[in-house]
């Protein structure tokens, strides 16, 4: 991302930033596993041979790590809402960089008004 150098351009650049901070779907801070497991019954077909495939959302609360199940037909649904939230974080991200921009572009702007080189 290039920084401009002039604050009216970084506001430009801020206001498109948080413009597209909304969310269009839910946000869900979380990991996505897949995990093979047996269930352990002698007549199942994972006794001898593959494992049973199943999904994890893995989340922390309080700083301590949660797991939940998750079932097959909301594996690519909450993949989007885990998309979702890398895109808003990164979005955060780039307003952070250019309101730092904003800072430091704002005294040399105000000795150009002033007439100053």
């Amino acid at each position: 991302m290039r920084i401009p150098e002039h604050p009216n351009q970084v506001r430009a650049m801020l206001d498109a930033r948080r413009a597209r901070l909304v969310p269009t779907k839910p946000v869900l801070a979380a990991t996505l596993s897949q995990i093979r497991k047996r269930c352990g019954r002698p007549s199942c077909h994972c006794y001898q041979g593959e494992p049973h495939t199943a999904w994890h959302l893995s989340y922390k609360v309080d700083g301590k790590s949660r797991t939940v199940y998750v079932p097959l037909d909301l594996v690519e649904e909450v993949r989007s809402w885990i998309t979702e939230h890398k895109r808003i974080k990164k979005t955060l991200a780039e307003i952070h960089i250019l309101t730092v921009a904003l800072i430091k572009t704002h005294a040399t702007t105000k000795k150009r008004k002033a007439g100053r080189p």
